[in-house]
């Protein structure tokens, strides 16, 4: 993918520059990742979850709340200060989702929310990664929003007025489908969907 074309918007710089303001900022402007990071944490019961692009560990602390063991990466120190100011028992790092710096089949819950849908990033990747430290049995989860299945007008015009921030629809459930998996999917607001799928032991 040619990225060279304008610059990226949504920069570790940025995320390190908006970080101190980042939880209200989308509890403003995005009720919605705030609606699907609480959906995403009651799927869970018991054991250790991994947030893949943790930001400020607003859905760890989620988590922690209900007793589950929390990881986070995320590649904005900005961000992992905030998360780690709010003095969960959380293990945070920084790391990036394309180079999970864990073993396989370390995690009961791999989840990443308003993480993929970047015109840069590389979903499929990230999700490979996502399952592979994932237990067998356990659950990766993703909340996004996805490519509409109709190419109509006005789905063009959000498409390239999102582009001015770096966002692009994809289609997750194809992705998923690459990867061998048929995600379960959760509609969560009008373009806003919740996917999960089991870790299964592959042949």
């Amino acid at each position: 993918m040619n990225t060279s074309a304008k610059p990226r918007f949504w920069t570790t710089k940025m995320y390190n520059r908006l970080s101190r303001y980042y939880d209200a900022f989308m509890r403003t402007l995005f009720p919605a990742g705030e609606k699907g990071r609480k959906r995403v944490v009651e799927k869970m019961s018991t054991g250790r979850v991994l947030d893949v692009a943790c930001g400020t560990g607003t859905l760890l602390e989620l988590a922690a709340r209900k007793g589950i063991s929390c990881f986070g990466i995320d590649i904005s120190d900005g961000m992992l200060e905030i998360a780690k100011s709010k003095r969960m028992d959380a293990e945070i790092i920084n790391a990036s989702y394309y180079d999970i710096p864990y073993p396989d089949n370390q995690f009961d819950y791999v989840v990443a929310t308003n993480a993929l849908s970047g015109g840069y990033i590389e979903p499929e990747k990230v999700l490979s990664e996502m399952i592979r430290v994932c237990k067998v049995g356990g659950e990766v989860f993703i909340t996004e929003w996805p490519k509409a299945r109709e190419d109509t007008f006005t789905e063009r015009l959000i498409v390239w007025l999102a582009s001015f921030s770096d966002d692009a629809p994809k289609d997750y459930e194809a992705i998923f489908r690459t990867l061998g998996y048929i995600p379960e999917i959760e509609k969560l607001e009008k373009r806003y969907y919740l996917y999960g799928i089991k870790k299964k032991l592959m042949a």
